[in-house]
């Protein structure tokens, strides 16, 4: 570009190149004057705008390009790590507006989550760390607990899904009980000739060591603890079921068949049956009322489980089964201890 001293004087000059332009050959931006060429050229900061002269920064996907002096001085969003105007979270992280828009927030204390998560197989929601952590968990499904959800007397903790899933009158509870022996003695061949006597009770509030009282009769207490769901009971030739009140339905179908499954084999076993085939089979009998009942996701988590005496015993059920024919292995749970 070749320009007598007159023009060179008289136009306006390029920021950039600060050659001398025609005024309409030049673009304003930022307060620079800017040649058609050196616009196309500039890289501008994308928080401040301005052009970027010598070295400059970018966001890790290289869709964002920042200036020193924004670059260290804007603090850091701690999902995507671009600097700019953030919002602090109760935790102290910062996020940035998109950020903050598409995050999962907790189940729980409705937070953004920012890295680690935890999710649950009963629930279709995530949860942060510290709940997962520090939370209360709901009694039945063992999700993290938000400010809102259910309070037992006897303590439990439930979530509002399994609250609204769980059965609360006593009569539908003896209900899903002779549905459940029904299924047992029809479909399973599993009848039993001792009448039980069906017993919807709390947790023991008291202790341990109050239950196992219970549980041998010498009180009155009820004889679950923790996290007993059921019990069987033969004692004086008189058979009892004990079934945790407001548990879910599935789960309510689940334990009814598990001590349903005691009192045939108290009938029918010997006596000091090991625990792993004692509570193997049981669970056997619950998976088949899962099924037949469609609760498919209960059904998935008791075949998932690993636990001894339980996870173990079931997997050598049906290990037993699938070698030996269904009555073969009914044959074996009436006749061996191991």
């Amino acid at each position: 570009l070749t320009v007598c001293q007159e023009c060179d004087r008289r136009l306006p000059h390029c920021s950039a190149c600060n050659l001398p332009f025609n005024p309409k050959d030049l673009t304003t931006h930022k307060g620079e004057k800017l040649c058609r060429s050196c616009l196309a050229d500039a890289i501008f900061c994308n928080l401040c705008g301005k052009r970027i002269e010598g070295k400059f920064f970018q966001s890790k996907d290289g869709q964002e390009k920042y200036c020193a002096r924004c670059y260290y001085s804007y603090p850091r969003c701690a999902a995507c790590d671009r600097p700019g105007p953030v919002h602090r979270l109760s935790n102290g992280k910062t996020v940035c507006d998109k950020c903050l828009a598409t995050l999962p927030r907790c189940g729980a204390c409705n937070q953004p989550i920012v890295g680690t998560y935890y999710q649950f197989d009963t629930s279709d929601q995530s949860f942060c760390e510290n709940c997962k952590k520090t939370a209360h968990k709901c009694y039945t499904c063992g999700v993290p607990l938000g400010s809102k959800h259910w309070l037992f007397d006897d303590g439990r903790r439930i979530c509002n899904t399994c609250n609204n899933r769980a059965v609360y009158d006593i009569a539908q509870i003896r209900a899903i009980m002779n549905d459940v022996q029904k299924l047992c003695t029809e479909n399973l061949g599993l009848p039993i000739k001792i009448p039980f006597e069906l017993q919807v009770k709390d947790l023991n509030k008291q202790s341990s060591a109050d239950a196992m009282k219970a549980k041998e009769g010498k009180n009155g207490d009820s004889p679950l603890f923790g996290k007993e769901l059921g019990l069987f009971r033969l004692m004086n030739g008189k058979a009892e079921i004990f079934l945790l009140y407001g548990l879910p339905i599935e789960m309510l179908y689940d334990t009814a068949a598990h001590e349903y499954a005691h009192a045939w084999q108290a009938e029918n076993c010997p006596p000091d049956q090991s625990p792993e085939l004692l509570e193997g089979f049981a669970q056997w009998v619950s998976s088949q009322v899962l099924r037949i009942k469609n609760f498919d996701k209960a059904l998935e988590r008791l075949e998932a489980r690993t636990d001894r005496p339980y996870g173990t015993g079931y997997q050598k059920v049906k290990r037993l089964e699938q070698s030996l024919g269904r009555a073969g292995m009914m044959e074996y749970i009436k006749k061996n201890r191991k």
